[in-house]
Formats: C-alpha cells, structure tokens, sequence
C-alpha cells in the first residue's frame, strides 16, 4: 500500500477509511479494524474529517497522535474490547503534513486460521464480526461466518461424511480417473487395489465413527452424484458456457444440473479442459527470437491451471455456491465462491501454496491437474504478458465471497505465428481425459480435426495409449475408433 497523504485524493473505499477523531478513539474505530482484518485489509487514517453538506474530506489533523496511539495499542490488547490482535508490530505509525498530525493505522489481512476476528458491540452486548464492503463496514452475515470457520480447520473437506455410502459416488467417473491415473504414474502400486481401497488412498474416503467407510467431501465432490453433492451442499452449480453473439445466448454448455451426467467435479473437469484444449488450439510458445520453443501450449496450460483453481479453492458451503465459466470472442472469465487465502498481489507472485480443500489439490494432483506449488496465478500472469502484452485481472467480493477471474481474449497476439500443430499435441494425459469424456471416442481423423495436427500424430498419440492398455478401439469403415476403457 502506498504511503498516505494529503495531498492524495481523499477517498474512502474498500482499503481506506477516515475518523476524525478530535475527541480520542472513535467508538467505530473497531468496527472498521475487524472488517479490514476480516476481509482484505486496510488502512484507517485519523485525523480527516467528513464534510457531509459537500461530500468530501477535510484534513483537520489530531491534538495529541502520540496518546491516540498509546490509546490504541492498549486498547487493542483489552480482551473484553477486542477478541484478537493481527496487527503487525510497525502497523502505526504518525504522519506529519502541513504543520497537522495523522495517526495512520495499516490493519493487515488476517491470516485464515485468525478469522473471524470479533469486536465487542455495546449494542447487541456480544462479540460481533465485521466486512468490509465498500465504503462500508458490516455485520457479517452467516455465508461470511461459515467460510470463516471453514477455513480455519486444517483439512476440514478430508472429514467422512457419515450419512452418505460409497453408492453415492459415480463408478464410471472412477473408472475414467483411475484410466488417466494409471496414465500419470503407470508404476504405481495403487493401479491394483481395489476401488475402495484406491478411493481411501486418494483422501476420497475415510473411516467415520461407525468403523466403515464413507465419501469425504472431497470425494463426494469429486466422484458423487450430482443429486447427492446437492444434498450435501444445496447450492452447488458447475456452469460452462460459449457464449455466442446477437440472440444466440450460448453455442454450448456444460452445467451440472442438467441431469445427463453425473455433475461432479472430476467429469466437469473432464469436459471443460478438452472444450478448451479443441478452443486454445493454435500454439503461441515463442523464445525470444520468434522461433518455435517446446512443444506446449502455453495458452491451454494456463487456461487449465485457472480452471483447476477455481474447482480447488471454491467454498463449496456458500450460499451463492456456483462456479462460472464463461468463454466468449472478448474474454475467459472464471468465478468461484469464497475469498482469497493470501493478500492478491501474493498469490499472483506464486511461490506460496496455500488451499482451501487440500485433499481436493491432492486428488486433482494424482492425475496431473495440479502441481502444489502455489504457481497457478504466476504461470497465467506471465502468460497473458509474454502472449499478450495484457494482465488478467483477479476481483473479490464479500458477502457473498466470490474471487473473479477475467482473461483477456479480444486484443492481438503479439507472438502468435505459424508452424507444425504436430509439436502442440496435449500430453498424454490430457489427451487421454478428453477421450474420456467424449461419447464415442475418436478416429484419427476425427481427433486430427478437433486438435489441428497431423493426422500421422493423431494415429500415433492413439495407437500409444492404447498399447498401454489405457483406450480400446473397434474397426470404424477403414480406421479404427478408439473409446476410453
């Protein structure tokens, strides 16, 4: 955050708020500390005083910036007053202009095992916490509190949940999981368990108090049935969209209500990245002198990385519970309910791996949709800069808590050029997950359309997965049609 001034535009808003404070501590001062800390974080400036005929701010200063800091520090501290203290330790400091002092209070996003951080109300005579909303601090509501504690448990979507059975998970979502499973690591000793004992090895069930095993919730998201998830989380909705022009409203969707599939996460997955992969199919990866670099997609990973973001990070308890995807000619925008676990500008750094449903990370890891390193934002960052000379933008909102994620599509390619689609062929394992979301598998032919390579490599990437016994195939007119196992 930039350091405050006078000579500034004097506005508040989501991050900023002024007390005039001539009389000692404002009584409201609290309210606004436990709504920044609840939220995003902010600062809190005393010593500008609202002119409410004009509608503007007035610098007016303090009389004594030393005590109100005295003042805060201890007040901070009283239990009966404040229920937890997240500052940080040079949160406060005195600012000087104009011969007129300023106490400057930077309240810092409380971390999310803090949370809720609760203020005593003389009026309802409990501890109430606060959001921030806008210009506006207010009363947390229900969907804040339940995200707040959610997030607070280490672990929590690993839980059994005792009241469902394992016939509340769909067998051929398993199945189509287990093939790009034993895709991803052929070697492992889990390809020959069970499907009970793999979905325990997963985290997609667990023992409950019964002794018997049961869908985590991770594991009803992941594999259940769409009618059992929502009796678990009532407004869970997964939403793709094409958005087409003029009276078209869409050229194709894929939502989990409509009942001609299961409607979990994994199938979802399934088919949103190979409607992305056929959408983001011409190859833009470029060294710095415009020559071929690699043979990946850089647009389709990233586009992948955001999609497994928003499956892995969203609060499933929310009322507003719905994940949105929606592709149009000017943009890929992608939301999902809850808040940001970190300050934005850090989870756009990368480096910091911190999730909301780490069992579902892990389950989504196995097969090569995740890699946990707290890199997804950075590695789409730098992919729009380096492909399209323009950044994405990341938006929160509160009550509901929902993260917004829009990229770019109407503006040039400043490194677009042409060459052999052959070298940008998905790797094995996405490849093997549009397959196996695709009704009637494909013939060379038919997947040399849908990718743009060669139909030399089509017949190759097939012929190879089914040697590896992960597809099979039948004689279609003089090619053969190769269908998920």
């Amino acid at each position: 955050m930039v350091p405050f001034s006078i000579n500034d535009n004097l506005e508040e808003g989501q991050y900023q708020e002024f007390k005039e404070a001539s009389a000692g501590l404002p009584k409201d001062l609290w309210e606004t500390y436990s709504s920044f800390a609840n939220t995003e974080g902010g600062r809190i400036v005393l010593g500008i005083h609202e002119d409410r005929e004009r509608g503007s701010f007035v610098p007016v200063g303090v009389p004594d910036a030393q005590t109100l800091v005295g003042d805060f520090w201890s007040t901070l501290r009283n239990r009966q007053i404040v229920e937890r203290d997240v500052m940080l330790f040079d949160g406060v400091h005195v600012a000087t202009e104009n011969g007129m002092d300023f106490v400057v209070i930077e309240v810092p996003r409380a971390e999310r095992g803090e949370k809720p951080v609760r203020v005593y109300d003389r009026r309802q005579k409990k501890f109430v916490a606060w959001i921030r909303r806008g210009e506006g601090d207010f009363e947390a509501t229900e969907d804040d509190l339940r995200l707040m504690s959610y997030d607070g448990i280490s672990g929590a979507d690993r839980k059994p949940l005792e009241r469902f059975g394992q016939d509340s998970l769909d067998e051929n979502t398993i199945r189509r999981y287990r093939n790009v499973f034993a895709g991803a690591k052929p070697q492992n000793p889990w390809n020959n368990d069970s499907t009970e004992d793999f979905l325990y090895h997963i985290g997609a069930l667990a023992k409950g108090r019964d002794g018997l095993l049961h869908p985590t919730q991770a594991g009803l998201l992941a594999f259940g049935f769409e009618y059992e998830i929502t009796n678990y989380a009532p407004q869970y909705l997964l939403d793709y969209r094409e958005e087409g022009l003029g009276n078209l409203r869409w050229k194709d969707r894929v939502v989990s209500q409509s009942g001609d599939w299961s409607g979990n996460l994994i199938d979802f997955y399934f088919a949103v990245t190979g409607r992305l992969l056929r959408h983001f199919k011409m190859p833009f990866s470029t060294d710095s002198t415009g020559t071929q670099h690699g043979s990946t997609n850089v647009i389709t990973e990233a586009t992948n990385e955001a999609l497994v973001n928003a499956l892995i990070h969203a609060f499933y308890g929310s009322s507003g519970g719905s994940i949105r995807i929606i592709l149009n000619e000017s943009s890929l925008t992608i939301s999902n309910p809850g808040s940001l676990l970190v300050d934005r500008d850090v989870a756009i750094a990368g480096g910091y791996s911190e999730t909301r449903n780490p069992t579902l990370m892990r389950i989504f890891s196995f097969i090569g949709a995740s890699d946990r390193a707290g890199s997804g934002l950075q590695r789409i960052w730098s992919t729009w800069n380096e492909v399209y000379d323009s950044a994405p933008s990341l938006e929160e909102r509160h009550s509901p808590a929902s993260v917004t994620l829009t990229m770019p599509l109407d503006i040039t390619p400043i490194r677009q050029r042409t060459f052999d689609f052959s070298s940008t062929i998905p790797e094995e394992n996405s490849l093997l997950a549009l397959i196996s979301n695709t009704p009637g598998g494909f013939t060379p032919h038919e997947l040399q359309e849908a990718l743009g390579i060669s139909l030399r490599v089509a017949q190759g990437r097939l012929k190879s997965l089914f040697d590896q016994k992960l597809l099979t195939r039948k004689k279609d007119g003089r090619f053969w049609r190769y269908l998920a196992r």
